[in-house]
């Protein structure tokens, strides 16, 4: 499921770690909805994997040092889910909050609209993919100190980009469908190296538009989930070229 929501800000600038307002502002709309599902999602287990994620278009903007100047004043995000309670969770939650003001740092967010976005379907076993929100490949080792981020642009980052996936595909159908797993090939068509500000850390990730080979089902799933690390906190958002 794929939804539209259109946020209306009070003044022209934004924090540059807007995904960090973003997960905020999806807190607040599934704890006041639902406190059972939000306990869920952040409370009883932090760190399971979330089935979704987002991206956010604003516009002409215009990034400065600490802030992104957004003249129009409007942002739009773009949510996506492979799970179907996810995204009535997420439709319903965000309108009982319609209209209201979501206070961020020097700013305010509010929500206007929110429209669900046609999908489109895989039936082939080749896709070609381009990013709504850039790809993070991230190797974590158990701590912060020992996390590191790649380009997929490199070999390494390439490989650990490919071990992930696999990772995170097998977790989400199981042993049964590992022999379709191996075989899932991706090749890196164009990308573009940029710096991401998340938690007050800059990240460095990609934006890209690959080719992705393997069962449609698998196919299916990424593009309704995303890629790469930091899924449901607003990267690795993908459409349909």
């Amino acid at each position: 499921m794929r939804f539209g929501v259109e946020i209306s800000l009070e003044n022209e600038k934004l924090n540059k770690d807007k995904n960090r307002m973003i997960l905020s502002l999806l807190k607040y709309c599934y704890s006041s909805y639902n406190q059972n599902y939000f306990n869920d999602l952040y409370k009883k287990n932090p760190v399971k994997r979330k089935s979704f994620t987002f991206s956010i278009y604003m516009g002409e903007c215009k990034f400065l040092k600490e802030e992104i100047f957004i003249p129009e004043k409007k942002l739009i995000l773009n949510f996506s889910t492979s799970d179907m309670k996810d995204g009535i969770m997420f439709y319903n939650s965000f309108l009982i909050n319609k209209g209201k003001g979501f206070p961020v740092k020097n700013n305010t967010l509010n929500i206007e609209k929110i429209n669900m976005i046609n999908e489109k379907h895989i039936y082939k076993d080749e896709v070609i993919l381009k990013t709504m929100s850039p790809i993070v490949v991230r190797e974590h080792k158990g701590n912060n100190k020992e996390t590191w981020y790649y380009s997929l642009d490199d070999a390494k980052g390439k490989e650990i980009f490919m071990s992930n996936l696999k990772y995170q595909l097998l977790e989400e159908f199981g042993e049964d469908r590992r022999l379709d797993i191996e075989e899932i090939k991706v090749e890196v068509l164009s990308n573009k190296e940029v710096k991401a500000k998340h938690y007050g850390i800059v990240i460095l990730s990609n934006i890209c538009k690959i080719k992705v080979i393997g069962k449609p089902y698998l196919l299916d799933y990424i593009y309704r989930s995303g890629i790469g690390s930091r899924k449901n906190s607003g990267f690795g958002m993908l459409d349909i070229v």
